[in-house]
């Protein structure tokens, strides 16, 4: 084989061996070698070896001797000329001009040092000495790119600041230097803006009157002035920059007006009438958004005199324009949850904006739903048939609005969408999905599908009550989608065990502690006893009146309940007992528990009634009143969500059955679970009035006052 190019060395090749290697030392090796072996058989061995040269070493300025930066930053002028002129040298410095060359850890020079400390005529003249020296260190960038300016303006030194303008001018560099940018973008006038110094401002304007045009593209004066909330010093700039004429620019792509939308009305009506071609209300931003994407999602923006309706009203065709998400104005309204008047002026002078869609297809009543806005989710069902078109509308999944409402669970939002019959509670989304059905999904199997506390229970019933269908699928199907969702064929015994060991455990208190009291009151009756050598010694002293009868009654019962209920608690965290038997104990004890709590509210207001009422009646029946409280709070989330959907299933159904299963509701909920002990109580209290045989024993005479 021919000998590669002179930078390849290829090895001789063995008798035995057919494989050749050949080396390369640098990319123009690597490309020759390539090539050569593209030339050759598939049989060929290359080993490619790369040698990457050295970067070449940054250069690194000497360390500013200590003298001259301690002599620098107390403007001690005699040291300096010492230093420079007569001094002796540390090793290191080889002569007095290279002291001047040294920096410190930040690429502060000397005049970096006397600008940031001096104030005073010692520091002016360490100033002019250092220039006299050096007339380019005037304008010398450290490693932030700061001049000396920047760090005479930012320590607010006006004395040194004004001396340093006066150098500059004598240098004829005043204007480049005042305009030189540190790496953040920013000239002196930014650093004015920042420490609020208004004279230093005024005093740049002087010497640069187009100051405020730089930079053009980044973060401009007036910007940052916005911001910071300078608003004397904004209107300065305007007035005193040549013509009117400076930059509105942002960071990120935004103008002026996207941070004067933020700060208030008055900087932006002042913004407005200073822009008046308008180019600022259309300006985007990085992600694409507005001024007016800024202002739609504040407190009171749709208030006449407010940022967002100033802008608004100059220019109402950004209303249309969406940021890079596809959203507009009227999106970032409803998401921001601030009040419904900035999209209730959006679609008074604009009704067509009501149906914008952003990327994923929502309108603003879809996105108001998700972020549980409800006082916008309420404007647009209390609009009657103006905004009839946009409540069924749907999202590029098929989603409407009561989709999102019935899968998110939200009570509040799911009733304003249903009590109007202009939402259609049938349509399906791209799953085939009816509202009814994500009602359905949402349901848990097991403890959530009996608790009737939980939302999604609700809303599946109220879906159902209003005669909502399901959507075109075989139940079949419909079930094993459901198990499916829910894991029932995988992990569900396993979830259910952890939920009923966790359940139980807090389950089992209640009725523990109302079995505790019961059992001692029985015991420590109200009255007390009679005494051991009376008549009936060691009997209750109160027995044979109506209110002692009913509280042995009610406190018996409440016993009894918490009793079955501290066991059924027992048997529900049992392990031995398989998981749909622990369950049914589960809910026995659910129901014992509201019965026992429900007889014990019963059993205090009698015990009270019963001791209080032969001297305190009025105060005993006040007590009487206030104890069913314990009972009503019991049914809270029972009676409360029935009275939450009154109006709507009303406006869907109409009084008449609404009124027949309302009162059919009251009915059964009287006669049977927790009420039914109130009726066992109603026929246990009037026995003792029939027959009592220690009244009848003791003689009229004996018999205390309350057996008369």
């Amino acid at each position: 084989m021919a000998l590669p190019p002179p930078c390849l060395a290829t090895a001789a090749k063995a008798p035995e061996v057919a494989a050749k290697m050949m080396v390369a030392t640098d990319r123009g090796d690597c490309q020759r070698l390539k090539e050569l072996v593209n030339k050759e058989d598939a049989t060929t061995m290359v080993v490619v070896m790369s040698r990457k040269e050295a970067p070449a070493k940054k250069h690194t300025p000497a360390s500013m001797h200590p003298l001259l930066a301690e002599a620098a930053c107390t403007g001690n002028w005699e040291e300096i000329i010492f230093l420079l002129e007569g001094g002796d040298l540390q090793e290191g410095h080889s002569s007095k001009m290279s002291l001047l060359k040294g920096v410190n850890v930040e690429g502060d020079t000397a005049l970096h040092l006397v600008a940031a400390n001096g104030e005073g005529n010692n520091s002016v003249e360490c100033a002019d000495l250092i220039h006299g020296k050096d007339k380019g260190l005037l304008s010398r960038q450290n490693y932030k790119g700061d001049t000396p300016l920047h760090c005479a303006a930012r320590a607010g030194k006006s004395q040194m600041f004004s001396h340093l303008i006066v150098l500059a001018t004598g240098d004829n560099i005043v204007k480049d230097l005042v305009r030189q940018e540190n790496n953040s973008n920013e000239t002196v006038l930014h650093v004015a803006i920042r420490n609020g110094a208004h004279e230093l401002v005024e005093d740049l304007l002087k010497v640069d009157p187009n100051l405020a045009c730089f930079p053009q593209q980044r973060t401009s004066p007036l910007y940052l002035a916005i911001l910071l909330e300078h608003e004397t010093i904004a209107q300065t700039l305007y007035e005193k920059s040549e013509n009117n004429v400076l930059s509105y620019s942002g960071p990120n792509g935004q103008n002026a007006l996207h941070a004067a939308v933020l700060r208030g009305p008055e900087v932006t009506r002042k913004l407005l009438k200073w822009n008046k071609n308008m180019d600022l209300t259309t300006g985007r931003d990085a992600n694409g958004s507005t001024p007016l994407h800024f202002a739609a999602g504040l407190p009171g923006a749709g208030k006449e005199g407010s940022a967002c309706a100033q802008v608004f009203d100059a220019t109402t065709s950004v209303l249309y324009q969406p940021d890079n998400d596809g959203l507009s104005p009227i999106h970032v309204a409803a998401a921001a949850r601030a009040a419904e008047d900035p999209i209730a002026k959006f679609v008074s002078k604009c009704p067509s904006s009501a149906g914008l869609r952003d990327a994923k297809g929502r309108t603003f009543l879809h996105v108001a739903v998700e972020k549980k806005n409800e006082r916008v989710v309420r404007y647009a069902c209390n609009m009657d048939r103006s905004l009839a078109w946009v409540l069924n509308m749907q999202d590029n999944q098929g989603n409407t609005a009561l989709h999102l409402a019935v899968k998110d669970g939200s009570h509040a939002i799911f009733r304003l969408l249903f009590g109007n019959r202009q939402v259609n509670l049938n349509l399906t989304n791209e799953d085939g999905q009816t509202p009814l059905d994500i009602a359905l999904y949402n349901i848990r199997p097991s403890f959530y599908e009996s608790i009737t506390a939980n939302p999604e229970v609700w809303i599946g019933a109220a879906l159902e009550f209003a005669g909502a269908r399901g959507g075109a699928s075989r139940k079949d199907h419909f079930r094993e989608n459901y198990e499916d969702r829910h894991g029932v064929k995988t992990n569900y015994a396993e979830k259910e065990l952890e939920m009923l060991k966790d359940s139980t455990q807090f389950q089992s208190i209640g009725p523990v502690l109302v079995a505790t009291v019961t059992f001692g009151a029985m015991f420590a009756l109200p009255g007390g006893y009679r005494a051991d050598d009376s008549d009936y010694g060691g009997t209750p002293t109160l027995a044979g009146t109506l209110a002692f009868h009913a509280f042995m009654v009610t406190n018996t019962l409440a016993f009894i309940c918490s009793t079955i209920a501290t066991l059924a608690s027992m048997y529900a965290g049992s392990a031995m007992l398989h998981l749909e038997r622990r369950m049914a104990h589960f809910y026995c004890s659910i129901e014992f528990m509201h019965t026992s709590i429900m007889a014990l509210a019963a059993a205090f207001a009698l015990g009270v009634y019963t001791v209080l009422s032969p001297v305190a009646q009025k105060t005993a029946i006040v007590i009487c009143v206030m104890s069913p409280l314990v009972v009503l709070y019991s049914l809270k989330d029972f009676w409360l969500n029935w009275a939450r959907f009154a109006m709507p299933l009303y406006v869907r159904k109409g009084a008449i059955w609404t009124l027949r299963k309302y009162t059919e509701v009251v009915l059964v909920n009287m006669l049977s679970g927790n009420m039914l002990c109130v009726s066992w109580l109603i026929m246990m209290v009037a026995l003792p009035s029939y027959y009592h045989p220690i009244s009848k024993a003791v003689s009229p005479a004996q018999a205390p006052a309350t057996f008369a």
